[in-house]
């Protein structure tokens, strides 16, 4: 039998590990920078791009920030 695997990505979680932490800002600067492809998990206040503005959002979802 086959198992059926949803999607359930994580806005943020940009390596697909269920969590969101540092290594999906390094994901985020390396897609930033052009090192890695665009990645639409890492459009987090979903103004259609990703930039420092996203490294922050998830600087914040890491420290528990509400603002």
């Amino acid at each position: 039998s086959e198992m059926c695997i949803r999607d359930r990505s994580i806005l943020g979680d940009l390596n697909n590990d269920g969590l969101i932490n540092v290594l999906d800002i390094i994901v985020t600067v390396n897609i930033i920078l052009g090192i890695q492809p665009y990645n639409p998990q890492g459009d987090l206040n979903a103004d259609g791009g990703i930039n420092i503005l996203d490294v922050i959002f998830i600087v914040n979802i890491i420290l528990g920030s509400s603002s």
